[in-house]
């Protein structure tokens, strides 16, 4: 028998010896000890790597279920991310009077054309207005489902797609999601993608649609997918709008009412989808498809309703519920209202008084409009006087008005009409607020007598969020002041015709109102922005002018400058004026002012290298030497010659100037190349006007007029020989000149007209 014992050392080749050592010396037997000894120590280093891999495996198996959840955690909160989402987007409640067209749509590829798999964005989509169908539209007994679904309609074609996806590219993905993972919330429910098309009801126009229901998931997937590859890609068309994923989903009403500049609407009369606006019992405002619209639609009464206005020749567009009717006595009055309370699909009210109303007949008015569904009302009034029959009550014949802009479905308020509307009411004795009112629209023009109450009217409003303002060509002071009364913690849309100005509120942490001051520099802005680059000084006093001023510092200059003030401005209106000139390019200058060390403070200001008319009008009497050493001083800082369309040294009566000693009037003209007109009110002699004619360029002069009061045919003769240079001249008016038939006929037969007359030409 073997005796076994332990080797006293750990190295495992002296172990190996040992153990050989102690064996019989059969070789065979040998070897085969050998073999196993060898195939035991692979065996064992076998079996530790394996017990190595198996840990490491089994760190690995941990590390992937982290990962696991933590994607899991990611995914959730990517879904709780787009539920919000569509929780903003689905119950955002838009106003009616801002929510011009329906607002849920998918975008999907346009099959019909190549595709350009290099860039996306290149090529051609349509969007697809959808039916905003639910538990709103369900009447009883209802035979149609009530899901959302594309409305019925091919779709149009999207213009600028680049530039859409950067504008609307988040609410796009929005939608598609919300669509593709079946996201139903708000009364709308989602059905599987193919259902979105219902075959039910197609007419041929819309056919097309029915090519859709095989191909729209794999559309939908194809937009998604790049758009969120434009997230990551830096020159990406969608980078900005996929970064904002996440923030508030919901388009404000001026990025709806851009969205149709975008589509090419071969249908501009008609609302985009043929979807019909219907506003729920909650006050929310859903378009939907016409079957759904029917669901709740009284035939019988809408077709009496459309009868009373075809007999009265109104208008009504029935996909979005407006109506526009003038009335022309009371009978046409009970007739029509009689119509509209069983008409409850008309939402906007314009109406129009054609007859000399009384008080009565408001408060019919009053009484009918919370039996309608109207929630956008325009009030025409008329400019008759009223009835000598109510003449009890013309100091309160308005009254009713303000109780129908307080009922609370009038979400929307425009008055037109009386110029006296302030002295027939008892406005501001009246205790009324009108919290319901989201948009008034006024004319300050009707109510000029009495700024005072227009200003009232919209302080007593206090949760408005958009004002337009009639100012009845008075200018921006009566805007300005509107800005006054705007207090509060809601955006403000001011809309002044053709332009408006977005202002948005305070933070909310803050306790504070809106900036006044900076809220007049913004409307200042927006108003140079819209491309007015007028500036009308003569209505404005000295604090709006200082307004003015300021927000030329930070950027907002003028092309245009008219200023005629008779008095002493004082020392800030001026350094106010002399700001704005100097900081602006100014390109037309129209001036006069009394004092004489005021103007030319302002002429010294001036940027004389743009200036292409310059209109100076003086006070009769001695011309002062001062206005025209500004104006060469002026000319002095520029290089080389300015050039002019017109330059007008006139009075403002028939009164001469008198030229002071020197040549300052010389050396002004003598530095412009003036093209069109010149216009000098100035008592010359001959040898002066020689004088001019020689310094000055007139190679270009369309017009020219100078007094020459007490000259005879001898001097004009003069003067017509010194003007051979004035090749393009085609009107000369020599004022109170001797001129005999010979000049005149000389002159003519070079295209020039001569004259001795106070005439003018038009700028």
């Amino acid at each position: 028998m073997l005796q076994q014992q332990n080797p006293p050392y750990d190295d495992k080749d002296q172990v190996d010896q040992q153990l050989v050592a102690t064996l019989p010396s059969d070789p065979h037997f040998v070897q085969t000890v050998k073999d196993d000894l060898v195939h035991l120590k692979d065996t064992t280093s076998m079996t530790l790597g394996l017990v190595s891999e198996n840990k490491e495996l089994t760190v690995r198996v941990l590390e992937l279920q982290d990962e696991m959840k933590e994607l899991q955690i990611q995914a959730l909160d990517r879904l709780a991310q787009l539920q919000n989402s569509v929780q903003v987007m689905l119950t955002q409640n838009y106003e009616l009077h801002e929510y011009p067209i329906p607002r849920l749509f998918i975008v999907l590829p346009d099959d019909r054309s190549s595709r350009n798999p290099l860039d996306f964005f290149s090529n051609r989509f349509r969007l697809y207005f959808l039916c905003e169908c639910g538990e709103h539209t369900k009447a009883t007994k209802s035979k149609i489902p009530h899901h959302i679904h594309l409305a019925k309609h091919e779709g149009y074609d999207i213009d600028r797609p680049s530039e859409f996806f950067q504008q609307y590219g988040s609410y796009v993905l929005t939608i598609l999601r919300m669509l593709k993972f079946g996201i139903s919330m708000a009364g709308i429910v989602v059905p599987a993608l193919p259902l979105l098309i219902r075959a039910d009801g197609l007419d041929q126009a819309t056919a097309s649609l029915k090519l859709l229901s095989k191909t729209i998931e794999s559309g939908m997937d194809q937009v998604i997918n790049h758009i969120d590859k434009a997230s990551v890609d830096d020159g990406g068309a969608g980078v900005e709008a996929a970064r904002q994923i996440g923030s508030s989903e919901a388009l404000e009403g001026a990025n709806l009412r851009q969205l149709k500049s975008f589509l090419k609407n071969k249908d501009e009369d008609r609302v985009l989808g043929n979807l019909y606006r219907i506003v729920t019992t909650e006050g929310h405002v859903k378009w939907v498809c016409i079957d759904h619209f029917r669901e709740n639609y009284h035939e019988k009464a809408a077709k009496a309703f459309r009868e009373t206005l075809e007999v009265l020749q109104g208008k009504f567009d029935e996909n979005i519920g407006r109506v526009e009717v003038t009335l022309r006595s009371r009978v046409q009055a009970e007739q029509f209202y009689a119509a509209l309370e069983g008409a409850r699909s008309v939402y906007e009210l314009k109406l129009h008084f054609g007859w000399d109303t009384t008080q009565s007949d408001f408060k019919r008015l009053r009484t009918t409009l919370p039996k309608t569904c109207v929630g956008v009302l325009e009030l025409n009034l008329g400019s008759k006087e009223g009835p000598t029959s109510d003449i009890l009550n013309r100091g309160r014949r308005y009254d009713p008005i303000f109780g129908i802009m307080r009922h609370p479905s009038i979400q929307s308020f425009s008055i037109r009409g009386p110029y006296n509307l302030s002295k027939r009411c008892n406005l501001h004795s009246r205790k009324n607020e009108f919290p319901n009112l989201r948009h008034l629209d006024i004319s300050l023009h009707e109510l000029q007598e009495d700024l005072s109450s227009a200003m009232y009217l919209m302080s007593k409003a206090s949760n408005l969020s958009s004002l337009a303002i009639d100012t009845g060509g008075y200018g921006m002071q009566y805007a300005l002041q509107a800005c006054n009364v705007i207090k509060g913690r809601r955006t403000y849309t001011f809309d002044f015709k053709d332009w408006s100005l977005r202002i948005p509120p305070p933070p909310k942490e803050s306790n504070q109102a809106m900036d006044i001051q900076q809220c007049k520099e913004d409307l200042l802005r927006i108003y140079w922005e819209n491309g007015n680059e007028v500036l009308d000084v003569d209505y404005l006093n000295e604090s709006i002018t200082g307004i003015f001023a300021q927000a030329t510092t930070n950027g907002m200059g003028y092309k245009e400058l008219y200023l005629r003030r008779d008095g002493q401005l004082g020392n800030s209106f001026v350094n106010s004026i002399s700001t704005i000139a100097a900081l602006s390019e100014l390109n037309f200058i129209d001036i006069y002012m009394k004092e004489e060390e005021e103007r030319v403070r302002i002429l010294e200001s001036i940027q004389l290298e743009h200036v292409r008319t310059l209109l100076i009008r003086l006070k009769a009497g001695t011309f002062e030497p001062s206005v025209m050493r500004a104006l060469v001083d002026g000319m002095k800082k520029v290089s080389g010659k300015v050039e002019m369309d017109r330059f007008w040294l006139v009075t403002e009566t028939d009164a001469l100037l008198s030229l002071p000693k020197g040549d300052l009037l010389r050396d002004f003209v003598a530095s412009t190349l003036i093209k069109k007109q010149l216009v000098l009110d100035v008592d010359m002699s001959l040898e002066q006007m020689l004088s001019l004619f020689r310094s000055a360029d007139f190679s270009r002069l369309e017009y020219l007029r100078l007094w020459t009061k007490g000259f005879d045919s001898a001097k004009v003769e003069t003067i017509l020989d010194g003007l051979q240079h004035a090749t393009n001249l085609t009107y000369l008016n020599l004022l109170q000149a001797d001129i005999t038939v010979g000049q005149k006929e000389r002159m003519g037969a070079k295209g020039v007209f001569l004259d001795s007359e106070r005439r003018l030409l038009a700028l």
